[in-house]
């Protein structure tokens, strides 16, 4: 559970970063050349990103690198959430 967490928090904080680097690089003169994910793809895996027929993994490489990294980090951080704990006589908190 710890590491799922410690690993979820570093996927938001990285898909923080990212998203503050999109945002200084748009205000900044000259072209807008995003993070888009088929870059964070070709840096993780070593090869491009090689779209065969349009789908939806094509439309999703496209997007910002950071609005697919945030989504699997909160998913990964609720996930690997403690487990709610239930009274000995099995009522929730909120009848008392």
């Amino acid at each position: 559970m710890l590491v799922g967490r410690l690993f979820g928090w570093l996927l938001i904080g990285v898909s923080v970063l990212m998203a503050s680097a999109d945002a200084v690089m748009a205000l900044g003169p000259g072209e807008h050349a995003g993070i888009v994910t088929s870059d964070v793809w070709m840096l993780l895996s070593g090869r491009a990103w090689n779209p065969g027929a349009p789908s939806i993994a094509t439309l999703l490489m496209a997007w910002p690198a950071w609005t697919l990294v945030a989504p699997l980090g909160l998913f990964t951080v609720w996930m690997s959430r403690p487990p709610r704990r239930v009274r000995a006589s099995g009522r929730r908190r909120f009848l008392d």
